[in-house]
């Protein structure tokens, strides 16, 4: 009974689930039939192995106590079992060979060969068409319909299926995209395209590649390759970029970011390295210096604070005293002030009881004005009208007159004038005080002598005032000179009584060539008539200033003859003038019709008289080598030079061979200072001339122009010329070119750096006839 009990539970025990993991290799495949020890019937064992059984020999009765000899036993058969598993796995591996290699397996390899999964790097094999047989079968409306298909595979159904865990459903809507893909050949091309220019192919690998890319029928609608010629998956697939990629590219900008505020944060530190190294070595050569320039700056640092605290007190004191006092008390701003007032104050009461004793008063009428010697709106202009106005005491200024700001006087120019008004006769006259003038320094000084007469044949007249209004020539404002009485008094005029008195107007102003006036002048003088035993101007008469006004009628000072600047005319005795030339360049070139030059305008003081040099021999000819050109722009110097000609036909008269051309020159200032255009030079070639002849003189059209940097100077002059054409082989009938002399002035726009002058080149033009231009 007991032995039944062992077996039934020896072959429970064996048929349990867990006996696979304790059953020896050599227990596999062997049968699977235990004989039961005590009846001889068969028992079936249970394993995990369908193909594999073990037995198990126990004998009954014998209990433990041969164990040592069953111990041998069991080891000598499991040394059989092992060489039995042995001759097994040998025969099952004998001769097997890898797929990939060639080699013979071996079968203990802990890592055998297998085959790799298809991924990017492991791409299936598939069939590759030749190039020659690549061919696009789709047309443009199926391959749009092709890519929205794969797009919506690829952005929506493979997430959405991957979502779902449905990898059957994954697996046959990626073989779709695929297949979808390879019916374009384009894609494979494209690739082919990407992947050659990444890797650097050479250039004309990669040209045929575009070609075959473009005879596929180029990208489907919806992609757009740009420059670089292929598109890349995500454009394919229009797929944004991922939030991984995202935050990667933002980590990326973030090192780049900290990289760089670190490199600049030792770059700072190794700038204040340095800088403390060269403080130590400065104190080590110069002990005790950086404290006293530390001290000294404390010192102004408390010096500052302390005088804006007095500022700021005196300014509340100011406003409390407003408050109370309603007005601002004349307390001088400093003692130091108010001592140079009071010093002041004394002086002109000693010089009043002077001139009271010897019977005279100051003449305080003296008209001091200055102007402005260059062109209105300049730089230089403003800052001598300021000064002016400084050195005018504060009196007030008006808008000048046009024609005197552009030195194109409309009116008659007359040195003195006349002008009657009620009873008063007013009669001035003016001269040049060549005494106390200083041209070098545009110092010039005239003298002007007034008569008042009264006309009035019972009235007696006192003069309260005057006030007058003078323009310097170039300057674009009025000065305004007004005062009471005239040179210190209110003298009283009874019927006929005249008077008369002389005072000067120093100028400070620059001759041009456009006119010979200096200035401008006019004015009026206030008065009262008295009442008859009335010995002068009651107070409330005089404080209103008077009843009525006497005019001082315009006048001029005219500069003398050797003050003025000639403008340089080089063909003088043409009678014809055009209205807008400012000046003819040209003298008469010499006729060839005569084997004599035509002689030379005589010099004018302000020009150096025309001379010839030898010509260019393609004019000579008519044979012109240069291009045909009306104009040239030339910058030399930093000033650029630009020109046009014209052919003024109502000037020309081709029968006396007369013919005349206008030219119009604009010379800009490019530098970063002011200059002024001090003269000219000019060579001018008749065809079928041997010479040239040589104009130059003084200044630009009669001026000297000064321009500031940017500024412009445009004019436009006529070129007369006596010459026969040579038409059957040039329309040119002249040739010229030259140059502009100028210098560089300081920074008050007025004083020149250098006394030598620069040239501003005047590139060479053609004078053409247009009836052969074309």
């Amino acid at each position: 009974m007991k032995s039944t009990a062992l077996t039934l539970f020896l072959a429970q025990a064996l048929s349990a689930p867990f006996t696979d993991a304790f059953t020896p290799v050599s227990l596999y495949q062997r049968s699977s039939v235990v004989v039961s020890p005590v009846d001889g019937s068969h028992v079936a064992s249970y394993g995990s192995y369908s193909s594999s059984s073990f037995e198990l020999n126990m004998s009954i009765g014998s209990g433990f106590a041969d164990d040592e000899d069953e111990d041998d036993e069991d080891e000598d058969d499991e040394d059989d079992d092992d060489l039995d598993d042995d001759e097994l796995v040998s025969s099952r591996y004998s001769g097997a060979k890898s797929p990939f290699t060639g080699l013979k397996l071996d079968p203990w390899d802990p890592n055998p060969l297998i085959k790799p999964r298809p991924s990017r790097y492991f791409k299936e094999e598939q069939e590759i068409v030749p190039d020659d047989q690549l061919e696009q079968t789709m047309s443009a409306e199926e391959r749009k319909e092709n890519l929205a298909v794969m797009r919506q595979i690829r952005k929506s159904d493979l997430p959405d299926l991957r979502m779902r865990k449905d990898h059957a459903g994954w697996v046959e809507a990626n073989n779709d995209l695929k297949r979808r893909y390879a019916r374009d050949p384009w894609f494979g091309v494209n690739e082919r395209l990407r992947e050659a220019v990444l890797l650097g192919e050479p250039d004309d690998k990669i040209e045929y590649l575009r070609e075959l890319a473009a005879k596929m029928g180029g990208p489907p609608e919806g992609i757009d390759v740009g420059a670089k010629g292929y598109a890349v998956h995500t454009e394919i697939y229009d797929i944004g970029i991922s939030a991984t990629r995202a935050a990667g590219l933002l980590e990326r900008e973030i090192r780049q970011e900290r990289a760089a505020r670190g490199r600049a944060m030792m770059a700072e530190r190794r700038k204040n390295l340095e800088k403390a190294q060269q403080q130590y070595e400065e104190d080590m050569r110069f002990p005790g210096l950086r404290e006293d320039k530390e001290a000294k700056e404390r010192r102004e640092r408390t010096m500052r604070r302390l005088m804006g605290e007095i500022e700021e007190d005196n300014k509340k004191k100011r406003e409390r005293a407003k408050e109370l006092l309603g007005k601002l008390p004349e307390t001088p701003e400093s003692r130091t002030k108010a001592m140079e007032k009071a010093l002041q104050e004394a002086r002109d009461e000693v010089k009043k009881a002077r001139r009271e004793l010897l019977g005279k008063a100051p003449a305080d009428d003296t008209a001091e004005t200055t102007g402005a010697a260059s062109k209105s709106g300049s730089s230089a202009a403003k800052a001598r009208e300021a000064a002016a106005a400084e050195a005018a005491g504060g009196r007030p200024r008006l808008p000048g007159d046009d024609d005197v700001t552009r030195g194109e006087i409309d009116s008659d120019v007359e040195p003195s004038s006349s002008a009657t008004t009620g009873p008063l006769l007013v009669e001035v006259s003016s001269v040049y005080n060549k005494e106390q003038s200083d041209p070098p320094m545009r110092k010039h000084c005239f003298q002007y002598t007034i008569r008042i007469t009264n006309n009035s044949p019972t009235d007696t007249i006192q003069l309260l005032g005057r006030r007058f209004e003078i323009q310097t020539v170039g300057s674009s404002m009025k000065d305004v000179v007004q005062g009471e009485g005239v040179t210190g008094r209110t003298p009283v005029l009874k019927p006929g009584e005249t008077f008369e008195y002389t005072s000067t107007a120093p100028l400070s102003v620059r001759p041009i060539g456009t006119t010979i006036i200096a200035a401008r002048m006019s004015g009026e003088y206030r008065y009262v008539t008295l009442e008859e035993g009335q010995e002068t101007a009651s107070d409330e008469q005089i404080k209103a200033g008077g009843e009525s006004t006497a005019e001082l009628a315009t006048f001029h000072f005219i500069f003398p003859e050797d003050q003025r600047v000639k403008p340089f005319r080089a063909n003088e005795g043409d009678e014809e003038e055009d209205e807008e030339d400012d000046d003819d360049d040209e003298p008469a070139a010499p006729s060839t019709k005569k084997a004599t030059a035509v002689s030379r305008p005589a010099s004018s003081p302000s020009a150096a008289p025309a001379s010839t040099l030898p010509g260019d021999e393609d004019m000579k000819t008519g044979d012109v080598a240069t291009p045909y050109k009306d104009n040239s722009e030339v910058v030399s110097e930093d000033v650029k030079v630009s020109v046009t000609s014209s052919y003024r036909p109502e000037r020309s008269d081709s029968a006396l061979d007369k013919h005349c051309f206008a030219y119009n020159i604009r010379i800009t200032n490019e530098s970063k200072q002011a200059i002024q255009l001090v003269s000219r030079r000019f060579e001018i070639q008749t065809v079928g001339s041997a010479n040239k002849d040589v104009v130059q003189g003084p200044g630009v059209t009669g001026r000297q122009p000064i321009l500031k940097p940017g500024e412009s100077f445009e004019y436009t002059s006529t070129a007369p010329l006596s010459v026969k054409p040579m038409l059957d082989k040039t329309p040119v009938v002249a040739r010229m070119q030259g140059e502009y002399n100028f210098v560089i002035l300081g920074d008050d726009g007025s004083t020149p750096l250098s006394s030598s002058p620069l040239q501003a080149k005047l590139g060479m033009f053609h004078f053409i006839l247009p009836a052969m231009a074309g």
